[in-house]
């Protein structure tokens, strides 16, 4: 069985510079745009290929799959919706520019410390990854080994899913970069051992021209090699 985890695409609250988490917003053209260009690339692999479609309940993310299904042809393919999936809600910080949140609440780290992460009066880290074991309890335990999922979730949530389903220490999710719209994580489960192994990571290559100004600054922040199993991680 492989997974696809897909980052939905650019959506209209990724452009105002502000933090969104559970506030419901469409795509932009942009987006639009990006969610056809990941279609094209699962395209040879997953054209004719028996498939599960999940999403978050949030409108990006839906909207983000039907493209996706679309572009492989397979516009028929049943899509689960769930709120397993959704943003982490990150409470008082909604609506928040970056700026606002540093200066009043300078100890919420969404970056480096998302392990240890309690929004004010919204989830923490331990919420969502409750979450999304739940999803893989409820959905993927399920599923056959043949199949091939696509997952469509979002930025803080498939990180932690990500770390969840690899089995990863809590901490090791603080060395996980945020994820481009439309990257694509890929695991294969291991059918012996029942375990998931990372194919790929955080692949954006397929944008180019549409990927997200200053995307290498914000994003890229980790001080460490996640796919690598160094001493102490």
């Amino acid at each position: 069985m492989k997974l696809y985890l897909i980052r939905h695409a650019e959506s209209y609250g990724n452009i105002k510079g502000k933090i969104i988490s559970t506030t419901d917003f469409e795509l932009t053209e942009k987006g639009i745009a990006q969610s056809q260009r990941i279609g094209q690339k699962i395209y040879p692999e997953l054209k004719e290929e028996p498939i599960s479609a999940y999403c978050s309940s949030l409108a990006r993310a839906r909207q983000t799959l039907v493209e996706i299904l679309r572009c492989i042809g397979q516009e028929n393919a049943e899509i689960t919706e769930t709120d397993s999936l959704k943003e982490m809600d990150l409470g008082l910080l909604e609506g928040m520019t970056w700026e606002e949140r540093r200066q009043k609440y300078p100890e919420v780290d969404l970056d480096k410390k998302l392990s240890l992460l309690q929004a004010p009066c919204g989830e923490s880290f331990q919420d969502v990854k409750n979450r999304c074991k739940i999803f893989a309890e409820k959905y993927l335990e399920k599923e056959a080994d043949e199949k091939n999922i696509i997952i469509v979730s979002h930025g803080i949530t498939l990180r932690i899913l990500t770390n969840f389903l690899l089995k990863r220490p809590d901490e090791d999710i603080n060395f996980l970069n945020w994820m481009e719209n439309t990257a694509l994580t890929e695991l294969i489960l291991e059918k012996e051992s029942h375990t998931y192994q990372l194919v790929r990571l955080n692949d954006y290559s397929h944008l180019r021209e549409l990927q997200t100004i200053g995307y290498e600054k914000w994003g890229l922040f980790a001080e460490r090699d996640y796919w690598a199993k160094q001493p102490g991680f």
